[in-house]
């Protein structure tokens, strides 16, 4: 591809190349359905859905290395879309108030927004080296450990209570 490019456009049609390993079993055999060993996708993304199945088999596969299958990635990738799902709900069902913002929530921000910049920049150098799964789980710990973990229970208020308009 790269010569047929250069020969017939006179340019590269790409400068980089990112290599995919093969999806094993646990006992290491490549997955096949001579083997019976493959399990069928449509299945998989029934019990643990498309986004599921996709954050299950990325974060576990660096680039160019195989991926040995186990049903229990697809459920860590379930779980980590139900937690994203889980809360955008809770902050969706807050009302916004007008009182001022408490100092402790004042500094929950700032630390959130702290915590935002450090990954972006942790993602940006992920990307540029073609770590897929790394960046995935910087994401992962940001999104699960950072935000819903500590930074959601900082800011949310008090049960019945309107959040803090600024």
């Amino acid at each position: 591809m790269i010569i047929a490019g250069y020969e017939y456009r006179g340019q590269f049609p790409f400068r980089n190349v990112y290599y995919t390993g093969i999806v094993r079993d646990k006992q290491g055999r490549k997955m096949s359905k001579s083997l019976g060993n493959s399990p069928d996708p449509l299945d998989l993304m029934r019990d643990f859905g498309a986004d599921g199945v996709r954050v299950g088999m990325l974060l576990c596969s660096p680039a160019g290395n195989d991926l040995l299958f186990d049903e229990s990635l697809c459920e860590q990738g379930r779980n980590f879309a139900n937690k994203i799902w889980n809360a955008f709900r809770l902050i969706r069902g807050w009302r916004v108030g007008d009182k001022p913002q408490p100092a402790y929530a004042a500094v929950a921000v700032d630390w959130m927004k702290a915590r935002l910049s450090e990954t972006v920049v942790t993602l940006n150098d992920d990307y540029d080296k073609f770590r897929i799964n790394e960046a995935l789980m910087t994401t992962y710990k940001l999104v699960w450990d950072d935000f819903c973990a500590w930074y959601l229970e900082m800011i949310k208020p008090p049960y019945g209570e309107d959040i803090a308009s600024t």
